[in-house]
């Protein structure tokens, strides 16, 4: 046997086995083995880090055997390279030192050399890095003393390398295209793949994009043909921050993705952590705050621990920023000092000046734009100097912004054009976008009304050209929510210009865009396409299956009202820690999936006219400043009236209005002799509204139907309750709702569907006895019906029977989650059934009715993003929804119920089957809890 096939055998073996091989082979057991080993541990860390790992211990083994001096120098090597893949950089130094100790004492210069290669990448993630770039420079003076053009060029690289940490991008470009240039020369594959990536992440942040893409192209077909896994990984995380930089988080997110993924799979946990740092920068830049903090404070503590200063650093600062964007102002400026702290024990002046750079935004936040100023100033100075451009780039951009706010309005102008330039130049649509905003509000408050519009407008084309790609409906609607400014200024000047119907499409365009996207497209697929998805997927299964538990346990506590005040605190906390993980598991899958994207289109203002006819008027409230308005569309004209009060005000008589309704939330038995007192209380604050909102558009709506579009608190409001001092608003009229007129569009151009089949769905308790009975008297009066009742009404069932319904009927508990509302849900009788899961129906259905509490509740979210039940049956199909905006009675529900199906079969309408359905009840009982909880949502 010779000592290459020794070697492999040594490799693949377990302990105690390599000893025996040993033994065996003790003849050949020698300094080169030992070095064949080495050779495997080095050749390996880049390509199978596992076997980099085994190839070590095999050469301990061999040392132990046998005690030559130059063996143990070997094993040294090794182990060191060994705790580097396992992220244990203190280790790898000391085990460095004493390899290359070994090594010049058998005077073994260019070996002893060759051990310095791994030692700078040790220094460097300790952040020791003048004693790196003096041990790389030491060993580089070797390596050309003996002519070793390869080993050169390798710790060029790393000093390279070393300079980019610390944000020295011209420095790094310098070390990097010369050894790029030696790998070149000696034709070294493997070493170009290596070098073509580390010089275009210096090219990148140097904004030389082309010159980036094409090295990354390179670096990746090089990686692969090589087998380097490690280096691909490596290169796909690069490729995601690169667009990132660029804007293109479709594709950020995917290669992010799919380093992550490889980083996994080769169970290296340290480059793991970076790599979810990443993804946590690249969730801060689309505004997902509260997912992009969660990650930060996972990896800090990660990257404490593995002694990876400068990392725990960036991650410190980047959470300081997510703590920002969520309020938390006393969080940002602890880990703005830690950041701080650790960036001078690293001795970098970038970080510093990043960490100074935050600290600009909070000021800025806090309206001390002064100060902000004076910090973006000293910052900018710093990153010019180091080349960061992009860093540069947003730094003038927030120079120019605070000067403006500051009133320094010429220096303002200045900087805020010359960024713009640069941005321009350089493709950063991002810093354009804030440019464009900046400019156009400086213009506005000169009263320049034609440079802000122009200003405005170009925001908006590159707002639309930015969320256009994104891959996902969570990820458009967190991306939009801080872009709005622009549409709402637009909005002011066309008002003030007397161009309605230009103000009315702008605000159009700014509302729940995302959910226009999303409705009607097809689930996404649950089939998983590698087997990394398979355990994605496998761990979500289980996940639900474990909050299901969680749910009915919570839930059987609630019943007991006595119990109610000591609920275990551990169930909320199991449930919270499993909704989390399932939805981190659902944006990794989300990652890399192709999805429809985001609509470029404008909305159709002439196509909308023509869907509402003649007797149907559009009311759309939405505010200028604190100002509400009321923009009333018909079939021939569009006009906007501001309403008699603030939006503040109204939301305070709102908060009145559902205090009233409050008080028969928990039962009337006890108030039931109080009734007419508590109608007339209710009645005062409904007619007050009905003042601000209804009266002042009497008189342009005529007698037509009202389709309304709610801004912010109106969402909570039942317009069909409105009292003009006689009536009720629904006395006189229809009335339904609709998210935005673009959803409503598409909802009107599906076409109708017969109402031949319904699906029905109950579950009854001792809170909901009356559920039964509902389903009874829905059978009796619509012609085709399946029921599921009580323990058949499962979640599998309503997945499997939904598709093929006209009519989906759901009578059961729903419950409304405000502090997470993608999981509101509808309480089957086998366990909840969410909004997420809502999203995976495949929905036909003409019309889907949630006769349960609270379904119609929704979260509000920027850019009126509506996130509540309504939503996942919106997105899977339903054009129609009948839902709920507060805890219903029981009884009269059911009685409801009965009599608007019963309209709805002959009127084929199903505003006009509600409105006789809520007249009749309301006869009964005219306070406004028992006949006006239930509004239609979609096509009327």
């Amino acid at each position: 046997m010779d000592r290459v096939a020794l070697a492999e055998l040594l490799v693949l073996a377990e302990d105690a086995e390599r000893k025996e091989l040993l033994r065996e082979h003790t003849a050949i057991a020698d300094v080169k083995l030992a070095y064949t080993l080495k050779d495997i541990c080095q050749a390996a860390w880049r390509t199978d880090p596992t076997r980099s790992i085994e190839a070590a211990r095999s050469l301990t083994c061999l040392s132990n055997h046998n005690s030559e001096m130059e063996i143990g120098a070997y094993a040294n090597w090794a182990e060191a390279i060994a705790a580097l893949v396992s992220g244990q950089m203190e280790l790898a130094v000391s085990l460095l030192d004493a390899a290359e100790t070994g090594l010049l004492a058998l005077k073994k210069e260019h070996k002893a050399a060759a051990t310095q290669l791994a030692k700078t990448l040790a220094l460097a993630m300790l952040g020791r890095y003048e004693d790196a770039i003096d041990c790389g420079l030491r060993a580089r003076d070797v390596f050309l003393a003996h002519g070793d053009q390869m080993e050169a060029g390798r710790i060029e690289n790393n000093i390279g390398n070393l300079y980019f940490r610390r944000e020295q991008y011209k420095e790094a470009e310098k070390f990097q295209s010369v050894a790029r240039e030696r790998f070149v020369v000696i034709n070294n594959q493997e070493q170009l793949a290596i070098i073509n990536n580390c010089l275009a992440n210096t090219h990148a942040l140097l904004h030389k994009f082309d010159s980036a893409e094409a090295l990354y192209k390179e670096a990746v077909q090089q990686a692969e043909a090589a087998g380097l896994n490690v280096t691909l990984a490596e290169i796909e995380g690069n490729i995601g921050n690169f667009s990132l930089l660029q804007g293109r988080y479709d594709r950020a997110l995917d290669y992010l993705e799919r380093a992550r993924r490889r980083y996994a799979s080769l169970e290296m946990a340290h480059q793991s952590a970076i790599a979810e740092q990443e993804i946590a920068d690249a969730y801060l830049e689309l505004n997902l705050s509260p997912e992009a903090a969660k990650i930060y404070s996972q990896v800090v503590p990660k990257f404490a621990k593995l002694g990876m200063r400068a990392e725990q650093a960036r991650a410190c600062a980047f959470h300081a920023r997510a703590q920002i964007n969520l309020g938390h102002i006393e969080e940002a400026y602890e880990l703005l000092g830690k950041a701080a702290d650790l960036y001078v024990a690293e001795g970098n002046s970038v970080g510093v000046a990043l960490v100074n750079l935050t600290q600009a935004q909070l000021l800025y936040t806090e309206h001390q734009c002064q100060a902000a100023y004076e910090l973006t100033t000293a910052a900018a100075a710093v990153f010019a100097k180091a080349g960061a451009s992009n860093r540069l780039m947003f730094t003038q951009w927030l120079q120019g912004e605070t000067a403006r706010c500051s009133g320094a309005e010429d220096l303002a102008l200045d900087l805020l054009n010359r960024t713009l330039t640069v941005a321009e130049t350089q493709k950063q649509q991002d810093i354009a976008v804030r440019c464009h905003s900046s400019l156009g509000l400086l213009a506005a408050a000169n009263g320049d009304e034609s440079s802000a519009e122009r200003s405005f407008r170009n925001a908006i084309t590159l707002i639309e050209d930015l969320r256009a790609p994104l891959p996902a409906e969570e990820f458009r609607a967190a991306f939009f929510s801080d872009k709005l400014l622009p549409y709402h200024e637009l909005v002011r000047i066309c008002l003030r210009r007397g161009r309605i119907e230009e103000a009315f499409v702008y605000t159009e365009n700014a509302r729940s865009r995302a959910l226009a996207d999303s409705v009607g497209t097809l689930p996404n697929s649950e089939q998983a396409q590698d087997e990394f998805e398979a355990e994605l997927l496998a761990q979500s299964t289980g996940l639900r299956e474990e909050l299901n538990y969680l749910y009915s346990q919570l839930n059987r506590l609630r019943r007991d009202i006595a119990q109610r005040s000591n609920e275990d605190p551990a169930v909320h906390d199991e449930i919270k820690t499993r909704e989390d993980k399932l939805l981190q598991l659902t944006r990794q899958l989300q990652h890399r999936r192709k999805q429809k994207g985001a609509t470029r289109e404008s909305f159709s203002l002439a196509e909308i006219q023509r869907q509402l006819g003649a007797d149907t008027a559009l009311v759309e409230y939405t505010t200028v400043g604190n100002d509400l308005i009321a923009f009333v569309v018909t079939e021939t004209e569009v006009k906007a009236v501001f309403c008699q009060a603030t939006e503040s005000e109204v939301s305070a008589h709102v908060r009145q209005f559902r205090f009233q309704i409050d008080t028969l939330r928990h039962g009337v038995k006890k108030v039931r002799e109080h009734l007419p007192l508590l109608t007339a209380r209710v009645r005062s604050h409904l007619k007050e509204l009905y003042e601000i909102l209804i009266r002042p558009i009497e008189s342009m709506i005529g007698s037509r139907r009202l389709v309304l579009i709610p801004h912010h608190s109106l969402h909570y409001l039942p317009f069909q309750a409105l009292y003009d001092g006689s009536n009720y608003l629904i006395e006189n009229r229809e009335v339904s709702y609709a998210p935005s007129a673009m959803v409503l569009q598409h909802c009107l151009s599906r076409p109708r569907r017969k109402l031949n089949r319904a699906v029905l769905f109950g579950v009854a308790d001792e809170t909901i006895p009356s559920v039964r009975n509902e389903i009874k008297a829905i059978e009796r009066t619509l012609p085709q019906t399946t029921s599921y009742l009580d323990r058949t009404a499962t979640v599998d069932q309503l997945v499997e029977s939904a598709s093929e319904a006209d009519i989906l009927h759901l009578a059961c508990h729903g419950h409304f989650r405000s502090d997470n509302p993608l999981f509101s849900s509808l309480r089957l009788s086998d366990g909840w059934f969410t909004v997420r899961d809502a999203y995976q129906l495949r929905l036909k259905a003409e019309l889907v009715t949630l006769s349960a509490c609270d379904t119609g509740t929704n979260s509000i979210a920027p850019g009126e993003e509506l996130i509540g039940l309504a939503r996942g049956f919106f997105s899977a199909g339903s054009t129609s929804i009948l839902l709920s905006l507060w805890s219903v009675d029981d009884a009269t529900t059911a009685e409801l119920m009965s009599r608007f199906y019963s309209q709805f079969v002959s009127s084929n309408s199903a505003a006009t089957a509600l409105r006789a359905a809520q007249i009749h009840v309301l006869r009964e009982n005219p306070h406004p809890f028992f006949w006006s909880p239930f509004a239609l949502v979609g096509r009327w």
